[in-house]
């Protein structure tokens, strides 16, 4: 049932790959008063959209849409490849089991990750670094040759430098736009779907008349002791429970904390009821209420530094009790009747499922103490403040010994993400359409474009269409040893079908298995779009080890199942 999945999930994404793919039309509806239509060629989209009536059938397609999903959440681009993938090495490995071969399941497990391991090494060690022309190669192959739109990217990139980051939101009306910010985003999002308060689908806190700026409260450690939660309660009871009806409105409230302990659970749970009375059509009245806290596996470095800029002062637990007697008399540490004036600010936190971006800290940028408008110096550049300057500072050290010292990529990728989000070029890319259908299809490819271009600045770039997997594993079937050798071979043949499969999407089968041999020996993929070896055709260099690192951790798992126990008696057809 797995393979049989697997190849129908493959040969009906397969319709969508490339520059000469279609796209697949995506009904959603019963009726025709809410019928949707939605095309598309993004993978993920259209793995997600595919049902099975049967429970083994779905399981097995909601794996593959995880593979697609991650795959898409690091590099945009890579969701098509991916199921293909999953499907020929399925077939494969599942090939050599039904004939004993692989006889243990856990050494095979354990095998195929060490194989698609030092696969992922040596494509890394092919990575260069991005530059202007690559961001705009990169976004004609992603985007299939849309060059109105790869233009658009070059130039964020060439104005904001190589650090910036582009987030991607729909436009209100049928025009696409970018917009500035200063501002620094956390990869995570709100905690619970009770805190949207914009038709947009995002949690959006921003200063009012009464309260101009948006109070940020910073807990370092879990809410998990009595004296913790009884902090946590009394910001959100003075700044929104007993506010309510007051003519000056909510105090915009933001609390970023690592985890909230189960005895908090009755009071988030009237949180959540008393945020979900405000539906839609009151979102105007809500309170601009924002709790982050899922954020436990977070870098807390990174998290201290955001912290320090929007200038929180830090809530935290006390081992020595009368230490922390002498901080509350020295103003340092907060108690129940003045925690609420423990706050940094920001002009406006905006948070969606994924991440939370932080605009204009208070202490990223210096201000005119009378107007509290930004100083700039002589060149017309923004005059950062002194704690901004010392964080970046640090980070750049860092990241120079990182590289000196040979650190891991991980590390040193880690850094540059950081550097990244605290350099505060910050975009915003608002698509619009003349439909629903005609903006989704076109955001599809702006947000794989710019994740794609997003993971090349951090990582690196490489050649796309599975090229930089397939030559990987030639070099290392050359000097393999008997224990992963197999696993090499059909990593390498399923790299090659896929390529073969992508380029008779344009020349046609005898032609593919031509062009395939050529692009061994030219070094590089073929460019569709010309038939050219013109080394324009780039991915981020993380593409193809994500791929893999994905496929290695579900494909495995699914391999060495040998029964299923289905939910219920009468739903086993099996």
């Amino acid at each position: 049932i797995q393979g049989v999945v697997l190849r129908n999930l493959k040969n009906a994404i397969a319709n969508s790959m490339g520059p000469a793919g279609s796209n697949t039309l995506i009904l959603r509806g019963n009726s025709s008063q809410d019928l949707v239509a939605m095309y598309s060629k993004d993978g993920n989209k259209i793995i997600k959209n595919i049902l099975y009536q049967n429970p083994i059938e779905m399981s097995i397609k909601t794996e593959i849409a995880e593979i697609t999903r991650q795959v898409e959440r690091v590099v945009g681009d890579g969701t098509t490849s991916a199921v293909i993938l999953s499907s020929l090495i399925f077939d494969a490995l599942n090939e050599k089991y039904k004939n004993g071969e692989m006889a243990n399941p856990y050494k095979v497990i354990r095998d195929f990750k060490a194989a698609v391991k030092n696969i992922s090494d040596k494509i890394r060690e092919r990575g260069r670094e991005c530059t202007l022309e690559d961001i705009y190669n990169l976004s004609l192959i992603t985007t299939n040759g849309n060059v109105e739109l790869s233009e658009e990217m070059k130039m964020i990139y060439e104005t904001h430098g190589m650090d910036v980051y582009i987030d991607v939101s729909a436009s209100t009306d049928g025009n696409s736009y970018i917009k500035d910010y200063d501002g620094i985003t956390l990869e995570s999002g709100y905690s619970d779907a009770a805190y949207i308060n914009t038709i947009e689908g995002v949690s959006r806190v921003m200063g009012t008349k009464a309260f101009p700026e948006v109070r940020t409260y910073y807990f370092a450690d879990p809410i998990d002791t009595p004296e913790q939660g009884a902090l946590f309660q009394s910001i959100i009871k003075h700044n929104v429970f007993e506010r309510h009806g007051n003519p000056e409105g909510f105090i915009p409230t933001v609390i970023v904390a690592p985890l909230i302990g189960r005895d908090m659970q009755g009071f988030m749970r009237q949180l959540v009821q008393y945020l979900y009375q405000y539906t839609q059509d009151k979102y105007s009245q809500k309170p601009q209420l924002l709790v982050i806290t899922n954020i436990a596996g977070l870098d807390r470095n990174h998290i201290d530094n955001i912290m320090t800029l929007c200038g929180c002062p830090v809530i935290q637990k006390y081992i020595d009790d009368k230490q922390q007697k002498v901080d509350q008399d020295n103003g340092l540490a907060p108690r129940l009747d003045n925690v609420f004036e423990f706050y940094g600010s920001c002009s406006m936190v905006e948070a969606d499922a994924n991440k939370t971006r932080f605009i204009d800290p208070a202490k990223m940028y210096k201000k005119d103490p009378d107007t509290g408008e930004k100083l700039y110096d002589e060149k017309g550049a923004p005059i950062p403040c002194d704690e901004y300057t010392s964080i970046l500072e640090f980070l750049n050290a860092e990241l120079r010994r990182a590289q000196s010292t040979g650190e891991h990529a991980g590390v040193i990728g880690g850094l540059k993400r950081q550097i990244h989000t605290f350099n505060a070029n910050m975009v915003e890319y608002f698509v619009g359409g003349i439909s629903i259908s005609d903006r989704d299809s076109l955001r599809d490819l702006v947000e794989d474009a710019v994740l794609n271009c997003r993971s090349a600045s951090a990582y690196g770039i490489g050649y796309a269409a599975g090229f930089e997997g397939l030559r990987a594993t030639i070099d290392l079937l050359e000097n393999a040893k008997d224990g992963l050798k197999d696993y090499y071979t059909i990593i390498y043949k399923a790299y090659y079908e896929y390529m073969k499969m992508l380029y008779d999407t344009v020349v046609g089968e005898e032609e593919a298995d031509r062009y395939v041999i050529k692009t061994v020996e030219n070094d590089m993929p073929v460019n569709l779009s010309t038939m050219e070896f013109d080394g324009k055709v780039l991915t981020s260099i993380e593409s193809d080890p994500i791929i893999l690192d994905a496929i290695s951790k579900i494909i495995t798992i699914m391999l060495t199942a040998n029964q299923a126990l289905v939910q219920a008696p009468n739903i086993n057809m099996y």
